[in-house]
């Protein structure tokens, strides 16, 4: 039992710390408002510079698209007769060719360029895949113009000049509105398999990293 009276004052206390306003965090650097807006001007700058990229690409692709479009598509012809032009059997069936080597053509195309962008301009993926689909649609609209612009003219015109028995081939162009939506497909479905391709390559990289007794991964 304590010899201390209960009535007597107690002696002086230890000083109480001062109260503090929540848990001690340690002190980060605070963004400025010039660092944040130099962030912004390197975002921006990054984005025009991919959406440049991607549009100059599918150009190209599309330009190569039609130059192949043309010279490997065996185009039905009309055949003038007295009043006017005639397709036989054998010239009705080319008529579905157009369409698919046009298609053929944009898969290739669009499945390579959307996997070949989005491995080599991988900061903004997102931004990216939305880009390769608007590139898909800048390469449709380009190759069916070129296909145009190469390709015969209007058969009705021509075949009001021919003579009687002449051949007159139509013009280079889907009939198939589906097949304009080839280009952005392929191209979406590239960029998702260039996702999972950098998304695995990183896992195995972190097992990699993480197996006992295993060298760190050389970056």
């Amino acid at each position: 039992m304590s010899d201390q009276n209960p009535l007597t004052p107690p002696g002086p206390s230890a000083p109480v710390p001062p109260a503090t306003s929540g848990p001690a965090f340690p002190d980060f650097p605070s963004v400025t408002e010039a660092e944040a807006a130099e962030q912004r001007r390197e975002l921006i700058t990054e984005l025009v510079t991919s959406a440049l990229v991607v549009l100059a690409w599918f150009a190209v692709a599309a330009v190569i698209g039609a130059l192949i479009w043309v010279e490997v598509t065996p185009l039905p012809e009309f055949t003038r007769i007295a009043t006017t032009g005639t397709m036989d059997e054998e010239q009705l069936a080319k008529q579905f060719s157009t369409n698919g080597w046009f298609t053929v053509i944009a898969a290739i195309g669009g499945l390579v360029s959307g996997l070949a962008l989005l491995l080599l301009r991988r900061k903004s993926p997102v931004a990216m895949v939305g880009m390769v689909a608007v590139g898909g649609a800048v390469a449709t609209l380009v190759m069916l113009q070129l296909g145009l612009a190469w390709g015969p003219g209007d058969p009705n015109v021509a075949l009001g000049a021919a003579q009687i028995g002449d051949k007159v081939p139509v013009q280079l162009k889907p009939d198939a509105k589906a097949v304009y939506f080839a280009w952005s497909i392929a191209a979406l479905l590239g960029a998702a398999l260039a996702l999972w391709l950098t998304e695995s390559f990183a896992n195995r990289r972190a097992e990699l990293d993480q197996a006992p007794g295993s060298a760190p991964y050389a970056r």
